[in-house]
């Protein structure tokens, strides 16, 4: 009779021990999974997630930055032009106005790279050359730093461009609540594409744009959640992905600027 209990026993217990272990594994599997969706938002940029919040603060951190350099420039925000003293249009480009931006201390190299970052052609500078910087033969920024998304970038934020009336009206300290300055770049047009990688996984964008004032949103609306631009003497939804108003407009825009010329930049998407 003992011996049976003792047997019995045994037996239950090794079945009791597969079910624990199966248990394990399940709860291990929705762990894992939740810890996934968390931190990475499963491939997507959502909000909350850890990566979203990097970004969120990068970007304030690049906007902080901004703010202080302008107190010293008559209200400016960082031009390259206009750093270097050159005053050529052609030198206000998005590898040179973030590269600007790292020799003055504005910025990190790590800072200019966003937590959702999926395209393989963008990738932190790891060997940026503060030592290139000298005034007398007109070097005010390391050139070997780049932002060109079909080939290679060490930025992933878009800006605006800095041109047109758009430029002259907001890329100053007026504290603007309605224009953003900086943020997540986006798909050409605004349109959702699983091809664009700006877009997650689910081919959705989804980004933080950071405005004037210093104040900054999570949105899936390449308009802004309700920006807008006078056309006619009517306010029209301002898509975000999309010069609507031409180079020297005041639509806002968010983008790479690849090269600038006086007629205005040649703008990138990914």
């Amino acid at each position: 009779m003992i011996r049976h209990l003792i047997q019995s026993h045994r037996g239950f217990s090794l079945v009791g021990m597969l079910v624990t272990m199966v248990c394990m594994v399940v709860l291990f599997v929705i762990l894992m999974n939740s810890l996934n969706k968390a931190v990475t938002g499963q491939g997507s940029q959502q909000q909350g997630t850890v990566r979203s919040t990097q970004d969120e603060l990068y970007l304030y951190s690049l906007y902080q930055s901004m703010a202080v350099f302008s107190n010293d420039n008559k209200g400016l925000y960082p031009v390259p032009s206009i750093m270097s003293g050159s005053k050529k249009t052609e030198d206000d480009t998005t590898a040179n106005l973030y590269s600007a931006m790292v020799m003055q201390h504005l910025a990190e190299p790590k800072q200019l790279i966003s937590g959702n970052e999926y395209s393989g052609y963008v990738e932190e500078m790891m060997n940026y050359d503060f030592n290139a910087y000298n005034p007398t033969k007109k070097v005010f920024w390391d050139t070997n730093f780049k932002a060109d998304l079909s080939r290679l970038s060490n930025v992933s934020f878009a800006h605006e461009p800095l041109c047109g009336k758009r430029f002259d009206n907001e890329w100053n300290n007026r504290m603007s609540s309605t224009f953003p300055l900086v943020g997540n770049r986006g798909p050409k047009d605004g349109v959702n594409s699983v091809n664009s990688w700006a877009c997650g996984k689910n081919g959705i964008w989804g980004g933080h744009l950071a405005f004037g004032d210093g104040h900054i949103i999570f949105t899936h609306d390449p308009a802004g959640n309700g920006i807008t631009y006078e056309q006619e003497g009517r306010h029209v939804p301002d898509n975000l992905f999309i010069m609507e108003t031409g180079g020297q407009g005041i639509d806002a825009i968010l983008s790479f600027t690849k090269s600038m010329s006086k007629t205005g930049p040649e703008l990138q998407w990914d």
